[in-house]
């Protein structure tokens, strides 16, 4: 998994790229632990558009990222994710979590 990270204005995008599995566990948490510690943030986007397969750890990942987010009072946004990774995120029935963004 490869994560590319940028910062404009309030808002912080994480650009997601692969198979996000728990090998990608210490990549993740460090990129977005950066983000959320960079400053004053209203949304954090997780740019799912090339991410090709999800499993649960990775789930659980984006869960606990909500978690540190919501202390910080900054909203998750969840956008493009492709078809098969939108199909398992209406399957958990992420969308009451998150915003998603087609």
């Amino acid at each position: 998994m490869n994560f590319t990270s940028r910062i404009e204005d309030r808002r912080a995008t994480i650009g997601l790229d692969g198979r996000f599995t728990f090998e990608a566990h210490a990549g993740f948490k460090a990129c977005t632990r950066e983000a959320l510690e960079s400053g004053a943030l209203d949304e954090l986007v997780l740019d799912m558009e090339q991410v090709t397969y999800l499993d649960a750890s990775s789930l659980g990942m984006i869960l606990l990222l909500r978690e540190a987010a919501e202390a910080r009072q900054v909203a998750i946004v969840l956008h493009k994710p492709s078809p098969a990774v939108m199909n398992l995120l209406e399957v958990v029935r992420f969308e009451r979590l998150f915003k998603i963004v087609s």
